[in-house]
């Protein structure tokens, strides 16, 4: 088992270049078209369709101008300049970034205060607006659906706090749902696990169609997915961020930072 950047070293990738996997997910497709068959392709959506790193910035800088964080003078002066791109999966990423020592108090505390505050935020309807698509994302899922393939999205996200918003967000930027062959699969409790959920899904997505492709940021879902589905889906890595959660390394993934083709 590897964390976020061993899992890298580690996985034996596709040797396709990255520029040439989506346009081989478009070719399979049509194929799978061509032969009657029903092509089915799977999107996580948080830093996968989605770059949340504008989300996270908002919230931290709500945060630093909010009453609650006001005797955080220390911390809130070391993150004066915050820029969005100092954004990374976790606020921990932050505080390294910035030179925070979050393991020593006080800074300590105010990390957990902050974490409190953006948790709060983040997993809810409001602040998902503030989302911007990955690059090539909105073409590429418009082009693949008009061909007549099914788009599923399958996200961590649940269906108490974050169902309406993303529906809203979805159609605010064009992307096919509530539309003949698209689902949007959500988490029906807030508190289950995202691997067990993601892999339960997996299994019911199989039995759509045929499973093209399927692109999520996190190691440890796309490796217990990539045993779901037929051994001949591509499993796409998007290199943006995930978390530090352990996986086992991989063979044949596809990996691919934006969807430009």
């Amino acid at each position: 088992m590897y964390t976020r950047n061993a899992w890298i070293e580690k996985t034996q990738f596709h040797p396709l270049p990255a520029e040439e996997v989506i346009r081989e997910v478009v070719l399979r497709c049509r194929q799978e078209i061509e032969r009657g068959g029903l092509p089915v392709v799977v999107f996580d959506l948080d830093s996968t369709l989605f770059d949340v790193s504008k989300r996270s910035f908002e919230i931290l800088k709500e945060w630093l101008t909010h009453p609650e964080s006001g005797s955080f003078q220390e911390t809130r002066a070391k993150l004066s300049d915050l820029e969005p791109s100092d954004m990374r999966y976790s606020l921990e990423d932050v505080w390294e970034i910035k030179k925070i020592p979050g393991d020593v108090a006080p800074y300590d505390h105010h990390l957990k205060h902050a974490k409190r505050f953006w948790r709060a935020r983040f997993f809810a309807n409001d602040y998902l607006l503030h989302d911007e698509p990955t690059a090539g994302a909105v073409e590429f899922v418009k082009t693949l659906h008009s061909a007549g393939v099914m788009i599923v999205y399958l996200t961590g996200r649940d269906v108490p706090l974050m169902a309406f918003g993303t529906f809203d967000q979805l159609k605010s930027h064009g992307l096919p749902i509530e539309v003949e062959r698209t689902r949007l699969i959500l988490k029906p409790k807030r508190h289950l696990d995202d691997l067990d959920f993601k892999t339960g899904a997996a299994r019911t997505i199989t039995g759509f169609g045929k499973v093209i492709a399927s692109f999520e940021n996190e190691p440890k879902n796309l490796v217990a997915m990539k045993e779901v589905f037929p051994a001949d889906t591509m499993n796409v890595f998007i290199e943006t961020v995930s978390s530090d959660h352990p996986a086992p390394s991989g063979t044949g993934i596809y990996r691919i930072r934006e969807f430009h083709f």
